[in-house]
Parts: C-alpha cells; structure tokens; sequence
C-alpha cells in the first residue's frame, strides 16, 4: 500500500511541478521510505503501549535509531519486510530489555551492551546493506561519529543506571539494549539472520502486490 502511495504522490507532484519521469522515481522511492518507516514506528510504539512498556519501547528506538544513521545496518529487500522485521526485532529488544532488567542488574547491562555497540562500531561500522559505504575517508568520517555517538549517549546511560531512580534505569538498560541491537544489525551475523528473515516472508510476496 505504501509503495502505491509513494507513486500517488509522486505523481501527482510531477503534474503540480513538472518534474520529469527520472525525479519523479526519486521522489516516490524517497516518499516510500519515509512512508514504511513511519508505519514502522507507530506500530512499534502503539504495541509498546499495549504492553505497557512506552517508555522503554522509545528509548530502544531513540538509540537504535540514532546508531543506525551513521553505522548502516541489515535490511530486507522489500519496504513491507522491513517494516516487519523491525517492528518484530524491537518489540522482541524491548521484550529483551524487561526480562534481562529483572535479573541483572543496569549497571551491568548497560556496560556489556555498550562495550559490545564500542566493538561493533569499531569492526564493521559503517555496514550498509542498502548503499554500501566504500569511500575510505567517508566510511572513517561515519565510523568516527558513531564512536562518538555512542560513547556520548552511553555516558547519559551510565548516569542513569547509577541513579536511584528505578524509572530511569529501566530507560538505561532500553537504551543499552536499543545500542546493542543496532550493533548487532552492522554485524555478519545480524545480516545473515536478516537475509533468513527476508527470505522466509518473500514467500508470502503474492499477498502484498500492489493492487490499481
């Protein structure tokens, strides 16, 4: 639905614009994008509200969000599959974040998660499925910024988690876990569990073809 949309819209802006076929592609591509991605997040947020874990869900996407502008990551083939696994994968990390929260202690979590987002950063950043990054002086000036990202954001994190509040160490330990998923996205084995995913809801394609 959203890839009709995209070329709706698109379309209707060349007549208003007169822009030509090729920016036309650009525009609806870019509209698409926008259009699955904004799905994506109101699903993930309106399912964490149902699990009554809002703040936790957006604090995952806030730092999986921020980590995947400059380090890439994992993605299907197909808007609609991503907009699938990434709301899956979030809500199983927010999942993930309560019942690790229970057990062990934020301070703890949020040192592994973060320790594991600084090396992950640090091997395959930036690692992008979709536009691969491979100009040298580009790809260090992205790995850079997102060092620095993280360790910026793991500080806020760590003074969260050694707080007394329980509120803002559960926000700690979201955010680490959201870290640390991003991470996990730049890595081999994230992208093979990606393109398994991928491949296993390609066999439901014929249900989401785009009817005029």
């Amino acid at each position: 639905m959203h890839k009709y949309m995209g070329q709706s819209i698109a379309e209707k802006l060349g007549e208003l614009t007169g822009i030509g076929p090729e920016e036309k592609e650009v525009v609806a591509y870019g509209l698409e994008y926008l259009l699955s991605s904004t799905i994506g997040i109101v699903l993930t947020l309106l399912t964490g509200l149902l699990l009554g874990l809002f703040q936790e869900t957006l604090a995952v996407l806030f730092c999986w969000g921020i980590l995947r502008l400059f380090a890439g990551g994992a993605h299907c083939t197909a808007f609609w599959r991503c907009t699938i696994v990434s709301c899956a994968g979030m809500i199983a990390t927010v999942l993930l974040t309560k019942g690790a929260f229970s057990l062990v202690p934020a301070v703890i979590w949020v040192t592994a998660s973060t320790v594991w987002t600084l090396l992950a950063v640090w091997i395959w950043a930036p690692n992008n499925s979709e536009r691969p990054v491979s100009n040298p002086q580009r790809r260090k000036q992205l790995r850079s910024r997102a060092l620095s990202l993280v360790l910026t954001t793991g500080l806020i994190l760590f003074y969260f988690a050694f707080s007394g509040s329980e509120n803002l160490q559960a926000l700690a330990a979201a955010g680490a876990t959201g870290f640390a998923a991003g991470a996990l996205m730049i890595s081999p084995p994230g992208f093979s569990l990606i393109g398994w995913c991928d491949k296993k809801l390609e066999l439901f394609a014929p249900f989401f073809q785009e009817r005029r």
